[in-house]
């Protein structure tokens, strides 16, 4: 089950209170607990519970390489913001063996089209789109989930970065065929869209 899977990925990004099946229920949700007088509070985890499947409307996560990404295999996705710093993790199951891939926050929601994801979400924009300007596009400024598969097809990856979302947080995390490349020129770039998942 899914919610099996999110339990580590929660333990490490430090969450205590919303638990997993109950954030099943409302996956994508982020809510802000309410703090007594004199107290401060960080957001609820936002926490994603899904299984791949081919578009349809409605769905959170889409495949659209089922080689790569099988239907049916498990995803999670958690992000906490907490002292000025968001914490993301991802987890996959059911995926090929020993195969690496990329995965990006996204500004955009997924749909029909792998392209509708947009381009990566960064906290400081780069005005020339798509970025693939090192300054801008790198693990500090963007959030960078790439994973490699174990033998038996599982992968977890988190990223740290010192900033939390303004107004218009990403939408979506993008699965990639490759490894985040980083030089000049092709910063920030991973192959192919293989996959996708609203949070």
């Amino acid at each position: 089950m899914t919610t099996v899977l999110a339990l580590p990925i929660l333990t490490a990004c430090g969450s205590s209170g919303e638990s997993p099946a109950a954030s099943a229920q409302t996956p994508s949700a982020s809510t802000t607990s309410t703090a007594s007088p004199g107290t401060t509070t960080s957001p609820a985890p936002t926490i994603v519970l899904a299984e791949f499947a081919p578009y349809h409307p409605g769905a959170q996560a889409i495949t659209y390489d089922p080689a790569r990404v099988p239907a049916g295999a498990d995803v999670a996705v958690v992000s906490v913001r907490d002292a000025g710093r968001t914490r993301t993790a991802l987890a996959v199951r059911g995926l090929p063996p020993n195969q690496k891939f990329g995965a990006h926050a996204h500004a955009n929601a997924c749909g029909e089209d792998p392209a509708a994801a947009g381009s990566h979400y960064q906290h400081r924009a780069d005005p020339k789109q798509p970025s693939v300007n090192p300054d801008y596009a790198n693990p500090r400024n963007e959030i960078w989930l790439d994973f490699t598969t174990d033998a038996a097809g599982s992968a977890r990856s988190d990223s740290t970065v010192d900033w939390t979302f303004g107004d218009n947080p990403p939408k979506s995390v993008v699965i990639h065929a490759e490894h985040t490349a980083t030089d000049p020129g092709h910063a920030g770039q991973a192959g192919g869209r293989l996959a996708c998942v609203d949070f």
